[in-house]
């Protein structure tokens, strides 16, 4: 009776193990099936085996946003009747296209509040059209034509006093559509000659 007892708990035992041996193996051989294989050294993987997603780039990765290098130039506002020269930064290279552009944009708020204007309307669409001889030819546009009197005096001698602050210009002509204008010096009379500085003597920074 002993020896049969015996018998079967050793039958057992080898049963159990036999099926924990086959457990095993299947649990070895669905794991290679379902994953990547494993390795003892380090492997390119191909694209199939990378998981889906990395192989596109985040929505939250950092973009390259370099910032434009600046150049500063002078434009001329308006104080108490006089001309008041302020710094502006445009972007480079310095032009006079970006010289004008900067000029049509005013003061800023803060200059605003401390008393700075400008007679030129930020509608106007001031267009160098090129230099010559160190003169300046620029179209005024129909905003600009709007004003008159001492308002366009005015709106003149700031266009006159910041372009000639570029060392390529000593003086500017002024057209209308592609057609020489006459516009008015400092003491109101017209011409249709270069303006310079010395045409608006009486309105220069104190």
């Amino acid at each position: 009776m002993t020896r049969r007892r015996t018998r079967c708990r050793s039958g057992h035992r080898i049963r159990r193990r036999a099926y924990l041996v086959a457990a095993i193996l299947a649990l070895t051989l669905l794991s290679g099936a379902c994953g990547i294989p494993a390795s003892s050294a380090p492997q390119a993987l191909s694209r199939g085996n990378v998981p889906f997603g990395l192989l596109s780039p985040s929505a939250t990765s950092p973009r390259a946003n370099p910032s434009r290098p600046q150049a500063a130039t002078v434009v001329y506002l308006l104080q108490a009747g006089h001309l008041v020269p302020t710094v502006r930064s445009v972007d480079a290279p310095l032009s006079l296209q970006k010289v004008l552009g900067a000029l049509v944009q005013g003061p800023t708020d803060s200059e605003t509040t401390s008393g700075l204007q400008s007679a030129i309307s930020s509608q106007a669409q001031l267009t160098a059209t090129g230099v010559s001889g160190g003169v300046a030819t620029i179209d005024l546009g129909r905003a600009f034509g709007r004003i008159g009197g001492r308002e366009q005096i005015l709106a003149v001698a700031q266009v006159i006093f910041t372009v000639t602050n570029l060392p390529s210009v000593t003086g500017v002509t002024f057209t209308d559509a592609g057609q020489p204008v006459d516009a008015p010096a400092g003491d109101g009379t017209l011409t249709s000659g270069p303006l310079v500085r010395q045409d608006f003597a009486t309105l220069a920074p104190p």
